[in-house]
């Protein structure tokens, strides 16, 4: 949402305007971050349902270059997420960007039995995840996004829930999904069920609804340390 300054000869710094997508956005890693998702996701599905391991080969393939080959691989932070030229170099919003990846390591798991996908490399994955919570959980960005009061906080309350689930640290999923009742859930939803957060955004109806996605990803998480995030309701209603 922020464009080249019209004010200014070489365009900095860059002005905000919410929900007006620019389209340079796509000549960046985002957009193939979210091919290589969308590719895994259909790959790993389509090897489950055949167990043609022409698919789960090049899943695999998409997997290593992605997370674990030294020469290609994306490293576990997004120190520069959602730089804006002129004004910051990257910030915690820019966390939301790896929202798919809640998917991915769940589809990974499609993978299993695979001789395109061995231990070795499950483990190298498990990994990374686990590098990746270590950054969510102790940088700057990702205590800023923690704090957010709206689906940003949402979202990154469902990754460092799935993540941790993957890389095997339940603990820390757990502690999560509780936080979530009390943190998300009653500061988020009115009792008539409104978001005032998401009220406030150009695209209301959509952010709406993506929040609840976050909330209902942590519901559905929830069930794998024993919590019951669907029925929690607060005093009032929400």
């Amino acid at each position: 949402y922020w464009w080249p300054n019209p004010d200014t000869p070489n365009g900095l710094p860059y002005i905000r305007r919410d929900g007006e997508v620019n389209p340079a956005r796509d000549q960046g890693d985002c957009t193939a971050l979210g091919r290589m998702q969308d590719a895994v996701a259909a790959l790993a599905l389509a090897y489950y349902v055949t167990d043609d391991e022409r698919y789960a080969a090049q899943a695999a393939t998409l997997l290593r270059a992605w997370f674990l080959d030294p020469a290609t691989r994306m490293n576990p932070n997004l120190n520069y997420g959602q730089a804006i030229p002129g004004r910051c170099d990257g910030r915690g919003i820019g966390i939301i960007d790896t929202v798919g990846l809640v998917e991915l390591v769940d589809r990974v798991g499609l993978l299993a039995g695979s001789p395109h996908w061995p231990a070795t490399d499950q483990a190298g994955l498990k990994a990374w995840f686990a590098d990746y919570v270590a950054w969510l959980t102790t940088s700057s960005h990702g205590k800023e996004e923690a704090n957010a009061p709206n689906n940003h906080g949402s979202w990154y309350d469902a990754q460092v829930a799935a993540f941790p689930l993957f890389a095997g640290q339940a603990d820390l999923a757990r502690r999560t999904v509780a936080a979530a009742r009390t943190g998300r859930v009653a500061r988020h939803v009115e009792p008539d069920g409104r978001q005032p957060q998401e009220l406030q955004r150009t695209k209301s109806w959509s952010y709406s609804w993506f929040n609840l996605d976050a909330l209902t990803t942590l519901a559905a998480l929830a069930r794998h340390v024993e919590i019951d995030l669907w029925d929690f309701a607060t005093a009032d209603g929400r």
